[in-house]
C-alpha cells in the first residue's frame, strides 16, 4: 500500500502489461464527470464506492455459508440477479449475520483467500487491479446525503414540466385538421426530449424497489456506481474525460437549435414575448442539454467497453487453458454490457420511430409548401412556414448525427462483434476443449434482441402514417388560410 492508500495488485500471476511501466496512484477524477453525473439527477445511493468488490462466485459462496450457518436475515426478499447484487442494493453488504455480543458483521467481509476473478473487477485502463475509496477519486459533496431525493425530484418536476407542456399544445392543436401534421412534428421532437428523464427515473424506481424490478437490468446503466466502473476501466483519473471536444458539441447543438426557437417564436413571427414561448423555450435549452449530456454518456459507456474487451483478449491469451478465470471475467464484462446493450436497444426503439416520422413528416410539410402558391399571399406566414420546416430538420439531424457519433454506429452489438471476431483469431489447435465451451458461452450472449424488429416495424408505420397526410387538401393548412402566425402566437 503506498502513502495514497491506493493499492495496486497484479490481476493474474502473469503480469498483464500493456505500458512498461507500472501506473501511477489514482489522482482525483475531474470534477467535469461528476458535475455531469450531478446534472443528469444521477446521484441515488449513498455509498458509490464499496470497501470491497467480489465476483458473483464469491458472493453466491458466501450467501450459502450465511445460509448454512443460519445467519442470513432477510433471505426471503433477497433477489440474487447479479446486477442488482454489485451495483442496486443500498448498501453493497446488506447480508449480515449477528454475534453473540450483538454485534452485527457482513458476509461479504469475512477473510477470504485471493480470487483472481474478484482482481479484474478493480481493472484500470492498463489491465491492473487498482483498489481506491471515494476519497481518492474525490467524490466529496458531489455526493451529499440529499442527493438522492433531490435527484428524485427534479427528475419528476422535470417531467411533469413537459407533461404539461404537451397538454397544452395538443389541447390548442387537437382536433383542427389543418394543424394535424404540424402537431404530429411537434410530437416527435417531445419523444426525443422526454427519453432521457423517463430512462433515468426508471434506474431510480429500480433502486428504490429492486427486488420487485429485478428484471429491469438495463436501468443499471446508469447508475452511479456502474458508471464509476466505467470511469475506472478509461483510467479518467490520469487521463481526463475522454472526448472533449465531443462534449462540447452535444452541448452546444442543441443550445444553438434552442436559440433558433427562441428567434422564430419572438422575433421572426413577431409574436412578442409570453409565457408559451417562454415555457417552450426553457424547455428546448434544459431538455436538449439533458439529449446532449445523454448522448455524452453513451459514447463515454461505448468507449469504455471497447477497452475492456481489449484488455480481456490479452487476460485469455495470458490465461489461455484456464476456463474458471476466463469464464468468470467473461460474464462479469459481459453482463455490464448486456446492461448498456438493453438501454441502448431502448433508446432505438423509442427513439428511431420518432426521428422516422419526423423526417417523413418534414417531407410531406415541404412538399406541399413548395407545391401550393397560397402561402405567398402573406410574406410573414411564408416566413414562418420556411422557417419552422428548417428547425424541424435541424432538430432531426441534430438528434440522430449525435447519436451516430456517440455510438459510432446504430447498434451496440457491433462493440461484441468486433471482440469475438479477435477472440476467434487468439484461437489455437491447444486446448479445443476450452475454446469450445468459451464459444457456447459467447453463443449464449449473441442472441438477437426483438428491439430491432418491433422498432423496424414501427418504423415503416411512421412512414406510412407521415405520407399518409399528404392525403390532406392543402387549401386547409394554416398556412394557406394565414392562421400560421396566430397560431404560432397563442
Amino acid at each position: 500500500m503506498d502513502q495514497s492508500g491506493v493499492g495496486m495488485a497484479p490481476i493474474n500471476d502473469r503480469l498483464i502489461r500493456i505500458q512498461i511501466e507500472e501506473p501511477s496512484a489514482t489522482k482525483k477524477w475531474p470534477n467535469g464527470f461528476w458535475a455531469i453525473l450531478k446534472l443528469m439527477c444521477l446521484f441515488y445511493h449513498r455509498t458509490v464506492v464499496p470497501r470491497k468488490k467480489t465476483c458473483y462466485g464469491c458472493t453466491v459462496d458466501k450467501f450459502k455459508k450465511g445460509i448454512r450457518a443460519g445467519a442470513v436475515q432477510d433471505m426471503d426478499s433477497l433477489e440474487m440477479e447479479p446486477m442488482l447484487v454489485q451495483y442496486e442494493y443500498q448498501d453493497p453488504r446488506r447480508v449480515e449475520r449477528c454475534g453473540a455480543d450483538g454485534e452485527v458483521t457482513s458476509l461479504l467481509d469475512q477473510e477470504e483467500s485471493a480470487c483472481p476473478i474478484c482482481d479484474t473487477l478493480w481493472w484500470n485502463r492498463d489491465g491492473m487491479a487498482e483498489y481506491y475509496s471515494k476519497e481518492d477519486i474525490g467524490i466529496g459533496w458531489w455526493n451529499h446525503r440529499g442527493s438522492g431525493p433531490l435527484s428524485l425530484l427534479l427528475l419528476l418536476g422535470a417531467l411533469t414540466f413537459i407533461i404539461y407542456d404537451i397538454v397544452n399544445f395538443l389541447d390548442e392543436l387537437w382536433g383542427k385538421p389543418d394543424l394535424i401534421l404540424r402537431m404530429m412534428i411537434k410530437m416527435t421532437l417531445y419523444i426525443i426530449l422526454i427519453i432521457y428523464p423517463l430512462l433515468s427515473l426508471c434506474s431510480k424506481l429500480r433502486s428504490l424497489l429492486p427486488t420487485a424490478l429485478a428484471n429491469l437490468r438495463w436501468a443499471s446503466a446508469l447508475n452511479v456506481r456502474y458508471l464509476i466502473k466505467r470511469g475506472q476501466i478509461l483510467g479518467i483519473g490520469r487521463n481526463g474525460l475522454p472526448g472533449k471536444t465531443l462534449l462540447f458539441l452535444f452541448q452546444l447543438a442543441p443550445l444553438i437549435v434552442a436559440l433558433y426557437r427562441f428567434l422564430i417564436f419572438t422575433v421572426i413571427s413577431k409574436c412578442g414575448f409570453n409565457w408559451s414561448t417562454s415555457v417552450t423555450s426553457l424547455i428546448g435549452v434544459i431538455y436538449g442539454q439533458w439529449y446532449g449530456l445523454f448522448m455524452y454518456l453513451l459514447y463515454f459507456v461505448r468507449m469504455s467497453f471497447q477497452r475492456e474487451f481489449n484488455l480481456l483478449l490479452i487476460y485469455f491469451r495470458e490465461n489461455e487453458g484456464n476456463e474458471t478465470r476466463c469464464r468468470g471475467s467473461f460474464f462479469a464484462t459481459v453482463l455490464d454490457f448486456l446492461c448498456f446493450k438493453e438501454l441502448v436497444n431502448l433508446s432505438i426503439f423509442v427513439m428511431f420511430p420518432a426521428l422516422v416520422f419526423a423526417v417523413s413528416g418534414n417531407i410531406t410539410y415541404e412538399y406541399l409548401l413548395s407545391n401550393t402558391t397560397c402561402v405567398a399571399d402573406d410574406d410573414l406566414n411564408r416566413s414562418v412556414a420556411h422557417h419552422t420546416l428548417r428547425l424541424a430538420w435541424s432538430e432531426v439531424i441534430v438528434s440522430l448525427v449525435s447519436y451516430l457519433i456517440a455510438m459510432g454506429g446504430v447498434h451496440a452489438e457491433y462493440i461484441f462483434d468486433d471482440f469475438v471476431g479477435r477472440l476467434l483469431h487468439l484461437r489455437s489447435g491447444r486446448n479445443w476443449i476450452f475454446w469450445s465451451n468459451l464459444n457456447k458461452d459467447i453463443s449464449y450472449v449473441t442472441k438477437n434482441s426483438h428491439f430491432l424488429l418491433v422498432s423496424t416495424i414501427f418504423s415503416f408505420i411512421s412512414i406510412f402514417m407521415a405520407f399518409n397526410f399528404g392525403t390532406q387538401d392543402i387549401t386547409d393548412l394554416a398556412f394557406c388560410n394565414d392562421t400560421m402566425h396566430e397560431d404560432l402566437c397563442v
